[in-house]
């Protein structure tokens, strides 16, 4: 069973859920708080996916702030009581991963609640939607009929219902600070050589240069309409476009403001000038706020507020943790498909906004873009680019600055962005999910790492051990991939999952396939139950591609394939064939995949 779930598979997730979550009542039946653990789990798929490792901080967490905002619990007690009982069944299925102790994880539960119960207590500490369901009940409605809760909610608009204001005011006042929840993504890990690399480099970047430039047009006030004479002082590569982008930015980072019809330096601007590692930073982190010299642009392709930010995090979603140069195309599409952008217009104008977000950027000595003629980046270039768009051969990449600030940047929008160091201490699923997405050369960093801190023999148990439980093919296929570095260790392990019922047919595939192998353990139907686990793992991928790499063989090849297929009892056979039927070109082929299925 899979208990990590990291790139928003929210079918999947909610499967094993309901699996641990049966399970956790089959193995206390007396507890009543299935349902605690179902709230339980989904509150972690928001936070990072990894429904079996608990922390300290995870536990407290739940129990302080999530419960008492969000759950109407009749017996306050239950919550508690329920986290120590799941943290033993998690124990006794050996599903529990955690940095500390199991005794440690109960003792923060119960050092945790005395505050838990001061929060049940408080209704500030309350969301609105527990308030209002609170005081639904109290007065005899039923939150859960909609028809009960209309009738509240209309009493409450004619001032028919007495409420406390000033509670609900500071509630909603939290609420919205707060981050709305999301699924749980993770990007590839990264290796971060350099710690604050924009300390070394923010003094004498282009940008702060031009900030001065600014600061010193403005003098003690000036008239925006005498922008001409900024562009003249910014230099020849300048233009108005620019001037006005670098007079909102330098107004969001607190180095000017408005005063009647003119600009003036704020009180911070020289103290701040005098710092460039902090403007720097306040640089990049208001970069997104500077949508007002986007607006003729971004009406046009955006109802929302968020079209500036979204075109920022496409940009550094395809950016970061890439160690090689992305192509300009890539990072447009991404945008527009963030903004669901499709006319051809539209992409001009989102090409527009990201040209022009880089060209800042690169000031900021944060991305390299050239303009390629290497063969290979042009096929790059040329993947990236939707039929019928002409390419525009610009190349970008992340300096060291652009990739500790992106990862910061990241990380504010919601994302888990790890670096090598903060994933060598999570358990062999979490790798064996985020190494295929891991550029090759931070995997030669991140492997060895992992293994190093525990050994080769514990490494190689912990793999095996994870390709007894989780019956997954990408898993199967980066576990195994995992096991080649753990050297005779990993041997030894694998041999001792040649039976296996989950795991024996790869084990035995991947034992036989070693350089130099003299061992004959292959079993017939094994070499296609291992081909199966790479088609489910490239389904997974990209479900074209599947299809190309599945159509390259002759029709009659695959009909028989298809005959095969249905015949295992591989746990994807059926999601394989369903694919085939609903998508392959051929209508042969469709069709007897569908005859699979229904037969």
């Amino acid at each position: 069973m899979r208990t990590a779930f990291i790139h928003g598979e929210v079918d999947r997730f909610e499967a094993a859920r309901d699996e641990l979550v049966a399970a956790f009542t089959r193995s206390r039946p007396e507890s009543d708080a299935g349902w605690l653990a179902g709230c339980l789990l989904d509150d972690k798929f928001t936070r990072d996916g990894l429904l079996a490792r608990w922390t300290e901080e995870d536990l407290v967490r739940f129990l302080v702030e999530v419960v008492p905002r969000r759950l109407l619990v009749p017996k306050w007690s239950l919550v508690p009581d329920f986290l120590h009982q799941w943290l033993d069944f998690l124990a006794e299925a050996r599903l529990l991963t955690s940095p500390g102790s199991l005794a440690e994880l109960h003792g923060a539960v119960e050092r945790a609640a005395p505050d838990y119960l001061a929060a049940m207590a408080e209704p500030t500490e309350w969301a609105a939607a527990k308030f209002w369901d609170t005081t639904m009940h109290e007065l005899g409605f039923d939150p859960e009929d909609p028809g009960s809760a209309a009738e509240f909610f209309d009493a409450v608009e004619v001032g028919e219902i007495d409420f406390d204001g000033e509670i609900l005011e500071e509630i909603e006042r939290r609420d919205a600070q707060e981050p709305p929840d999301q699924h749980a993504l993770w990007f590839p890990p990264v290796d971060l050589v350099h710690v604050e690399p924009h300390r070394a480099i923010a003094a004498n970047s282009p940008v702060v240069r031009k900030m001065r430039a600014v600061l010193e047009w403005v003098g003690t006030g000036r008239d925006q309409s005498d922008v001409d004479d900024l562009v003249a002082a910014l230099g020849e590569a300048s233009d108005v476009e620019e001037a006005d982008l670098l007079l909102e930015w330098a107004e969001r980072a607190g180095l000017i403001r408005a005063a009647g019809e003119l600009l003036v330096p704020a009180l911070i601007a020289e103290p701040l000038l005098a710092e460039p590692e902090l403007l720097w930073t306040r640089l990049w982190q208001c970069f997104v706020l500077v949508d007002d010299v986007f607006h003729a642009e971004l009406d046009g392709i955006a109802e929302d507020d968020d079209a500036l930010p979204e075109i920022v995090q496409a940009a550094l979603s395809v950016l970061y943790s890439r160690t090689d140069a992305v192509p300009l195309e890539l990072v447009v599409s991404m945008a527009c498909d963030l903004l669901d952008v499709g006319e051809p217009r539209d992409r001009e104008a989102v090409r527009g906004i990201v040209r022009r977000m880089l060209a800042q950027w690169e000031a900021m000595l944060a991305v390299r873009c050239h303009v390629t003629t290497a063969p290979e980046e042009i096929e790059a270039l040329e993947s990236a680019v939707p039929a019928g768009v002409i390419a525009d051969r610009t190349m970008i990449e992340l300096l060291p600055p652009g990739l500790w600030a992106a990862r910061e940047s990241l990380r504010a929008f919601g994302f888990q962005v790890p670096t090598v160091d903060d994933l060598v201490p999570y358990p062999a699923e979490l790798l064996a999910l985020v190494v295929a997405g891991t550029p090759a050369d931070v995997q030669q960093v991140l492997i060895p790492r992992w293994i190093e801190q525990r050994g080769a023999k514990r490494a190689s148990a912990e793999l095996a051990a994870l390709l007894r439980r989780v019956d997954d093919p990408a898993i199967r296929l980066a576990a195994l991939g995992l096991l080649e570095h753990t050297g005779a260790e990993g041997v030894s392990a694998v041999r001792e999952l040649a039976e296996d019922p989950l795991a024996g047919p790869a084990a035995r595939m991947w034992l036989q396939s070693r350089p130099a192998s003299t061992e004959n353990v292959v079993r017939p139907g094994d070499e296609l139950l291992f081909s199966l686990d790479g088609m489910a793992a490239a389904l997974d991928e990209d479900v074209d591609l599947f299809l190309a790499e599945f159509s390259r063989q002759p029709g009659p090849a695959q009909v028989e394939l298809i005959a095969e297929i249905a015949a295992t009892e591989h746990n994807s056979a059926g999601e394989i064939l369903a694919v085939l039927a609903e998508h392959h070109e051929e209508e042969v082929i469709a069709a007897a995949a569908q005859a699979a299925l229904s037969s």
